[in-house]
């Protein structure tokens, strides 16, 4: 039996199996100073951190505007970073009017606090620009050591049918004592004559003669009432123990499914997986799964290196933030960690999808234009067969995936410059 699937991954966001998703993007660059009638304070946020400094820059005393009356006119000034990464001051009155002053800008720059939390930005900015270089080159270190066999035979010993609790009828049976209570207080308002010896047996001749058809239309009514919330709770359990027992019946054929590698269990297991993880880049997945050989094929349309990030930070002996853009060798280098790191994680998707899964053999292609008829063509990048005992016992956190790929039967042919050449697919 074979099952076959075509999947869109998109960047940064979960999977969706019916549709493509799109990329979240970082938030804006930045950070302000406010300035008012109690000093000036330096506020800076770096987006996606959490971090958020206050510090004073000046007193009351020191006052940071060149008008007479700034001591009660509140303004902002909003520290960001251009293109090139360099700060930029603006200062903004309390309308959002541009007010920005050379020598208040100066003034602001020489203050301690200023210096020390633009290194900070600096910090914050080169850890961003690095950790998107990360998402695309350590994709493998997402991968989880696939599940024992012990494990789900472990799950499935514990696994057991929920049952029903039903609920009890909460309202008490009428009493003949709480009836005849009940009445002589009717009896007392009743029978409230001033010749008082009257009322005792007038109270006693209408107890006798209301209690029994009180009391026996008290009982029935609480028989009907019990027998009615004791039907609704029957009906109520046989629909939830007979849900229970499908439920019970699903996780069971999954959970079997999953050691005996059948195509229902690792089909439904893969895509839930598939749907739990966050992939940087964008690429397209088709697989097909055989279900007697217990084997997974996986053609993966990998990512181009174009959508990789081509800057690369460093934080100079000065504080200062230095961007610049990789060499083309550094670049195909990332590419080629990027797409072989990738191969691992579906890989390491397909494992965990079920133990009965013995083998997995994935192949990675690219869309390049012929140079000879300038035709956009498929070209595999590489081809690799990962068996199920090697790849458990890889620690996946200290790893370089195109080490990793040597371990495994596999054909890709790449420069000491990470440039690859297409192999011939048999």
């Amino acid at each position: 039996m074979r099952y076959r699937n075509r999947i869109k991954l998109a960047p940064g966001v979960n999977i969706n199996l019916s549709k493509s998703g799109i990329s979240t993007t970082v938030g804006p660059k930045g950070a302000n100073i406010n300035i008012g009638k109690n000093g000036s304070y330096l506020n800076t946020g770096i987006p996606g951190t959490g971090l958020y400094n206050r510090n004073k820059i000046s007193s009351s005393n020191g006052r940071s505007t060149t008008s007479k009356n700034s001591s009660s006119t509140q303004v902002g000034v909003q520290l960001d970073l251009n293109e090139n990464y360099d700060p930029v001051i603006q200062i903004l009155s309390e309308s959002g009017q541009n007010i920005t002053n050379d020598t208040l800008v100066n003034k602001i720059k020489r203050t301690p606090e200023y210096k020390e939390n633009l290194k900070t930005i600096y910090k914050k900015y080169h850890e961003l620009i690095q950790n998107e270089t990360l998402g695309f080159t350590e994709i493998h270190k997402q991968i989880i050591t696939p599940i024992k066999r012990k494990t789900v035979e472990k799950e499935l010993e514990k696994l057991k049918p929920e049952i029903y609790s039903r609920l009890r009828f909460e309202k008490n049976k009428p009493l003949l004592q709480e009836i005849e209570k009940e009445l002589l207080s009717e009896a007392k308002e009743k029978y409230k004559s001033i010749l008082f010896w009257k009322n005792g047996k007038k109270r006693k001749i209408y107890i006798s003669e209301n209690i029994e058809n009180r009391f026996e239309t008290r009982l029935k009514n609480w028989e009907n009432e019990k027998s009615f919330f004791e039907s609704k709770e029957s009906e109520k359990e046989e629909k939830q123990n007979k849900k229970f027992k499908e439920d019970f019946e699903f996780k069971k054929r999954i959970l079997q499914g999953n050691l005996e590698g059948t195509s229902e269990a690792v089909l439904m297991n893969f895509e839930t997986i598939l749907n739990e993880i966050s992939i940087k880049p964008e690429f397209h997945l088709d697989f097909e799964y055989d279900e007697n050989l217990k084997h997974f094929h996986i053609d993966l349309d990998l990512p181009e290196i174009e959508d990789l990030p081509k800057e690369n930070a460093n934080i100079l002996k000065s504080g200062k933030l230095s961007v610049k853009d990789k060499t083309q060798k550094l670049l195909k280098e990332d590419y080629a960690n990027c797409i072989t790191g990738l191969g691992l994680l579906i890989g390491g998707v397909a494992f965990m999808s079920g133990v009965g899964v013995e083998k997995v053999s994935i192949s990675g292609y690219s869309q390049r234009v012929d140079k000879k008829d300038g035709i956009e063509k498929d070209d595999y990048l590489y081809t690799v067969d990962f068996d199920r005992e090697q790849f458990s016992n890889i620690n996946f956190e200290h790893i370089e995936p195109l080490e990793t790929f040597k371990l495994f039967p596999h054909k890709m042919s790449i420069s000491k410059t990470f440039e690859f050449t297409p192999v011939e697919m048999a």
